[in-house]
Formats: structure tokens, sequence, C-alpha cells
């Protein structure tokens, strides 16, 4: 064996025992199979509106409506499985600005309203998330494709190509460095919070809804994000504005033949006292469906809705967002009177199908 042969063997045997050996630590951290949810992943999602019905809605908000609604429940319920476009901690005004200049959507579409991102001016953080994606969308190119279908494949079988909790980036962010004075650097949940699936859907980890010290670390999460949040209310012209911005988003679908419907999600304990304060009903939501002319449903006005519990304030665990889901599609169809096909649903297996194991 000549000297370069022996080392090209060297170096495959160093490759190979440091990747076995990652993948066998990032194993070891009982996180749970979580896919990227980048941009990729978002545009791959984008691409199914077309086919969207009343038993197949598009869905779009920030984290309640991407963890409370099941999508596998859903498709038991139905027979078809929504599209999910909602972002974590983004406003969803982009997206619905996007499917509204989209000729071609005329589907059946959900906003999830979460007040705090919801209301934010044009350009604020909450909403660049949001941008970036629906910017993404039409560059989307070949050769990106091609590395996320790649990455489709590999990412079930290979824990350590998960970039959002077991790349580089991440695990800096837990190393213990104090803040700089008069900075922040954003928020940063546990990584046992939550893993998402291919569908984009969002689910907490057996860990999280186990342990009553990762669920307090996400609500001091909240807490932390509320304390760096502004203290005044929004300026009635700012709250026109975004109004005017979302009734006109609204009266493009419609106008084609779509159909929207407002939801507000669960939230509880102090989380949901300090929205109260800060983001007042009658001042909101109520003016929103008002001044937009659209069905809401909003989870305090139905018993059925209204007694499920957040483990950290905020969201719900993944066998309440089963039966949650059970029983919002029900009142979806009686509110809006859209024609949802309802079969019988296969509660055991959907439930089965929820568990993340750690």
């Amino acid at each position: 064996m000549t000297p370069l042969q022996k080392a090209s063997v060297l170096t495959l045997v160093c490759v190979l025992t440091f990747v076995v050996g990652w993948e066998l630590y990032c194993r070891s951290q009982h996180l749970g199979l979580s896919f990227n949810d980048d941009e990729s992943l978002w545009a791959h999602t984008r691409k199914e509106i077309y086919q969207s019905s009343p038993s197949r809605p598009v869905i779009i908000g920030s984290s309640r409506v991407k963890f409370d609604l099941d999508l596998d429940t859903w498709e038991s319920v139905t027979g078809e499985k929504p599209v999910q476009l909602a972002l974590a901690g983004t406003a969803p005004r982009p997206l619905l600005t996007d499917l509204a200049n989209d000729e071609n959507f005329k589907g059946t579409l959900i906003i999830g309203v979460t007040e705090g991102l919801f209301f934010t001016p044009d350009g604020s953080f909450p909403e660049r998330e949001a941008t970036k994606r629906v910017n993404f969308y039409p560059k989307w190119s070949l050769s990106q494709q091609l590395s996320f279908h790649i990455n489709r494949v590999l990412e079930p079988w290979l824990y350590f190509l998960d970039e959002e909790r077991l790349a580089l980036r991440p695990l800096l962010t837990d190393l213990p460095i104090p803040p700089r004075p008069g900075t922040w650097g954003g928020p940063k949940f546990p990584r046992e919070f939550s893993v998402t699936k291919f569908d984009r859907q969002e689910i907490m980890t057996d860990a999280m809804v186990a342990d009553t010290a990762i669920q307090n670390k996400v609500k001091a999460v909240w807490m932390d994000i509320g304390a760096h949040s502004p203290k005044q209310s929004l300026p009635p012209f700012l709250l026109t504005a975004i109004l005017n911005s979302v009734k006109k988003s609204v009266d493009q679908i419609r106008a084609r033949g779509g159909k929207v419907v407002f939801v507000r999600m669960p939230s509880d304990g102090v989380f949901r006292e300090i929205e109260k304060k800060s983001h007042p009903r009658e001042q909101y939501w109520d003016r929103l469906l008002a001044h937009t002319n659209t069905p809401g449903i909003y989870f305090e006005d139905y018993p059925a809705l209204s007694k499920y519990r957040c483990p950290e304030w905020s969201h719900l665990a993944p066998k309440d967002a089963v039966t949650f889901t059970q029983d919002f599609i029900p009142i979806l169809q009686q509110k809006t009177g859209w024609p949802i096909r309802i079969r019988a649903a296969k509660t055991p297996l959907a439930t089965a199908s929820r568990s993340v194991h750690n």
C-alpha cells in the first residue's frame, strides 16, 4: 500500500469514527427525531396550497396552531391533511399577503391569531422570518431543491443533521456566557421543548410533557420575552393600518372564491393574564372580526375548547392536541358553514402517532 493510500484509509477511518461518535452522542441526548423546519421545508409545503379545500385547509399563524391543530387527527376525521404553513414566533400577515397576491390560490385559509405577534407593525422583528420565507419561495433553486430531497432521505436516519438543535450554532448558544449589559440575544428555549415532523407539525417531546423543570424553563422564556416586549399599546393609527391591510388580503382571497376564518388558540396561567391586559379582546380580536367581516373562533367561547390546559401556558401537549382537534373541527363547520367532510375518527391510531419518545 502506497503512502497516499495509507493516508486515504487513515482519513476515512478518522472521518467515520468522528461521524459515528457524533451520531451516537446526538442520540444519547434523547431529544427525539426532528426535521429541520427551514426555508426549504416551508417552500416544499407551500407548493401544496393549490389543492386546498374546507376539509384540507391551509393554516397560517404562529406556533399555537402549529402545536394545537394535530394534522394526523384532522386527516383521520376528514380524510385530508391540512397544509401547515404557520411559523413559530412570527406574525402571519406576510404569509396572508403572499397568499392574497397569489392569483392561483382560491382555497380555504385558517389564520391563527396570537395578539402579541399578529398586531405588530410592518417590518417589525416578528415579521422578519415570515417575510424571509415568502421571499425565498420563488427563488428556491434547483440545487436547493435537490439538496432538500437528499436531506429528506437522510434526516430520519441521522440525528446530527438536526441543524436547529444539534448543529454548532445552537450548541454554542447553550454555553453559560452572560449577556452584555443592555443587550438581549433573544429567547433560548430548552432543546427538549419540541420536535418537528416532515409535515411541519410541531409536537412537545415526552420529556417536556413529563418534566415540570423543563416546563418551568419555557415559562421563564415567556416571561423573558414579555420583559423585552414593548410596554405601550399599539397606536390607534398603526392598529387601523394593520386592520386595513388584513381586510385587503382577506377580501382578495374571498373575491376569488376562497374562504377565511380566524382562530384564537388556548393559553392560560400567568401568560393568559398578561395577554388580557396587553391586548384586550374588544380592542383587538373583536375589531379584527368586525373590520374584516370574517368569522372567528375564540377558544374561551366554547367549553369544548376552553377546558384544555397548557403545560407551559401557551401550547397543548400532544395528547390534548389530538382531542382538541377532534373538538375543533365540528365547531369550525358549525361556525363557518363550510362543507367539511367528517368521517369516523381513528382516535386510537391518531393518539398513538403523537408520542415522541425520549
